[in-house]
C-alpha cells in the first residue's frame, strides 16, 4: 500500500523522487528492496556465499572486512592468507600467542582471532592484495571496513595487544599507520566505506569519502516485560527503541554539529559525507484489545525520525530493525529533497527544529502534548508520513505513545514541494 500511494503521488503531483543512497542486507530476501538504493553492503569480502547477492543486484555493491582482525579457524581449514600471516604471526600480528579477547567474549569456540600488525608495511600491503583479489573474485565495487578507526587498542584489555605494537614498531603511531593503509587504497582508486574512522580523524578522514556512525540518533535496548508476540510467543524481555542514546535531543545535536564540522575541515582532502546507521525495535500493535498479545508492525515514527535527524545536517541515512528486516522498508529514502538550502538547520522554538532543501524540508521535535506550527510558505507541501498536502502552512503534530513503555515519543517529519510533470 505505502509503495501504491508513492507512484499515485508521483503520477498525480509529480512529487520529486530518486534512488536511495545506501542500505545493508543480509540475504537474498531483500535483493529487490537493495536495488533500489545506490549503494548496498552486502556481506563477507572473502564469504563465497556472497555471489547469488551480487548476480541479483544493479548497483554499488561492498563486500565487509573486519579491519582489525582475521579469524584463524581452529579446524583448521584455513585459506591461503590466513595459513600465511598465521606463521609469520610473531611479525605480521599483535597477539601471536593470545590473548584472544573477541573469540572468548562472543563464546566463539572455533576461532581465535589474530590482530594485524598495521605497523608492519608489509602486512599492509598483504592485506591489500587479498581485498583486491576478493574484490575481483567476487565482481564487488567496493569494501566496508568495520572497526575501521582502530579505537579498540585504546580499550583497557587491549593494553597487552597494545603494548606489542609499540614493541614491533618503536617510533611509530598506531593510527598513522591505519591512515598508510587507506591512502594505499585511496591511491589505487579502491572505493572504500568506513566504520566510525571520525573517532581518529586527523589520521584517517583525509583518506576516506564516506565514514559511518552508528547509533547517534536512535538504537535498541531490552527491558523486562513479559509479553505474547505473534509468530514468537511469549517473551521476557522486549526490545525497544531508545530514541536517545546520547541522552537527549540536545546532546544529540551537540555530535551532529561535531561531525558537521569534520565534514567541513575534510571536504578539501575529498572528504563526502558521513552516514548515519541507527537501529530500531519493531512497533507493537495489540491484536485484541483486552489480551497482551501483540504483533511486530514496522516503526515508521522511528524510521522517520532517523532520517529528519540525519537530513538536519544533510547526511545519508539509513535505519535497520534487526528483529525483523522487512520491517525496516520504508519509501521515505526515495524522496529527492535536492540541494540543502542555508548554513545550517532553524530552531523554530524549543526542542523543535527544521532545516530547508530545495525541494523541501525536514522538522525534528522533542515530544510534545501536542504542537501546531505556522509555516511563511508560499506553496503547498506534501507530508510524507500523513500522506496529505498542506496548503494552509498550519503543520500539526501529533506525537506517537510507545505501546510498551506508554511513553511518548518524538517525531521526525518529511516535507516535498509540489515538482514539475
Amino acid at each position: 500500500m505505502k509503495f501504491l500511494i508513492i507512484f499515485i503521488s508521483l503520477f498525480l503531483y509529480a512529487l520529486p523522487m530518486k534512488r536511495g543512497d545506501f542500505v545493508l542486507i543480509y540475504d537474498n530476501s531483500q535483493i529487490n528492496w537493495a536495488n533500489k538504493f545506490k549503494i548496498a553492503e552486502i556481506g563477507g569480502i572473502d564469504d563465497d556465499k556472497i555471489t547469488s547477492k551480487v548476480k541479483k543486484l544493479h548497483n554499488i555493491k561492498l563486500g565487509y572486512d573486519w579491519l582489525a582482525a582475521f579469524y584463524f579457524y581452529t579446524s583448521g581449514k584455513n585459506n591461503k592468507f590466513v595459513q600465511d600471516f598465521y606463521i609469520h604471526r610473531k611479525s605480521y600480528t599483535l597477539n601471536p600467542d593470545g590473548p584472544f579477547l573477541h573469540c572468548k567474549k562472543n563464546g566463539y569456540n572455533w576461532c581465535r582471532e589474530y590482530y594485524y600488525n598495521f605497523g608492519n608495511e608489509k602486512v599492509i600491503d598483504k592485506k591489500i592484495d587479498y581485498l583486491i583479489k576478493n574484490l575481483k573474485k567476487h565482481k564487488l565495487n567496493g569494501i566496508f571496513f568495520d572497526w575501521a578507526s582502530g579505537e579498540y587498542i585504546l580499550q583497557k584489555e587491549y593494553k597487552k595487544i597494545y603494548q606489542n605494537f609499540k614493541k614491533l614498531n618503536p617510533n611509530k603511531n598506531f593510527f598513522e599507520m591505519i591512515g598508510l593503509f587507506y591512502k594505499k587504497l585511496k591511491q589505487k582508486n579502491i572505493f572504500f566505506i568506513t566504520n566510525q574512522a571520525f573517532r581518529h580523524h586527523k589520521y584517517l578522514l583525509p583518506y576516506i569519502k564516506y565514514d559511518m556512525t552508528e547509533s547517534y540518533i536512535t538504537t535498541t535496548k531490552y527491558i523486562k516485560k513479559r509479553i505474547m508476540i505473534q509468530n514468537k510467543g511469549v517473551v521476557e524481555k522486549v526490545a525497544i527503541t531508545d530514541y536517545y542514546p546520547i541522552g537527549s535531543l540536545e546532546k544529540t545535536l551537540f555530535y551532529i554539529n561535531l561531525l558537521t564540522k569534520y565534514k567541513k575541515i575534510y571536504q578539501k582532502f575529498g572528504f563526502k559525507n558521513f552516514i548515519y546507521l541507527n537501529y530500531l525495535a519493531p512497533k507493537y500493535e495489540k491484536i485484541y484489545p483486552n489480551q497482551s498479545l501483540y504483533k511486530e508492525v514496522s516503526p515508521k515514527n522511528g524510521i522517520f525520525f532517523s532520517f529528519a535527524m540525519a537530513k538536519l545536517t544533510d547526511n545519508i541515512v539509513y535505519a535497520q530493525v534487526t528483529e525483523s528486516k522487512k520491517l525496516e522498508e520504508n519509501p521515505i529514502y526515495f524522496y529527492d529533497l535536492g540541494k540543502v538550502k542555508g548554513k545550517n538547520y532553524k530552531k523554530l522554538q524549543k526542542g523543535i527544529y527544521i532545516r530547508f532543501y530545495q525541494n523541501g524540508f525536514v522538522l525534528v521535535s522533542n515530544n510534545f502534548d501536542k504542537k501546531e506550527i505556522k509555516l511563511n510558505i508560499n506553496k503547498p507541501f506534501y507530508d510524507i508520513y500523513n500522506d496529505k498536502w498542506i496548503k494552509n502552512n498550519l503543520i500539526k503534530l501529533n506525537y506517537e505513545i510507545d505501546t510498551i513503555t506508554n511513553k511518548k515519543l518524538p517525531v521526525g517529519r518529511v516535507f516535498i514541494y509540489k515538482g514539475k510533470k
